[in-house]
């Protein structure tokens, strides 16, 4: 999938952490892409970037629809549970749930990973 915009969320936990949108196909090819309406796959996800230099960004949670279905992958748990949510749910859903939801994701995933970064 390809990057669509990045969102600078509020510090954190002394952290800065971003919510990231991607898209299938590729959104350089189209002028205004809609989600809703160009979009054959999509995905956010909610991440920092560690304090170790040269490391790449950390995920703490994501949904998307790669596997032919929403799922949400819930990275903050010591086991990474995969969630099956239905062809129902739509963008505006994952969008609403981990926008309002990343301080308790972004907590559980620091206290069960243990990472010092």
């Amino acid at each position: 999938m390809y990057k669509l915009r990045t969102l600078n969320l509020p510090p954190h936990r002394g952290r800065d952490f971003f919510a990231t949108i991607f898209v299938e196909p590729d959104p350089s090819t189209v002028d205004s892409f809609s989600i809703l309406e160009d979009a054959d796959e999509w995905g956010i996800t909610i991440h920092y970037q560690p304090d170790a230099p040269y490391e790449s960004h950390v995920e703490v949670a994501r949904i998307d629809t790669k596997h032919g279905e929403p799922h949400f992958d819930h990275l903050y748990e010591s086991g990474q549970r995969k969630e099956w949510l239905g062809q129902d749910y739509t963008y505006e859903d994952a969008r609403r749930d981990l926008l309002s939801n990343w301080r308790e994701y972004a907590d559980q995933y620091l206290q069960n990973h243990h990472h010092n970064d």
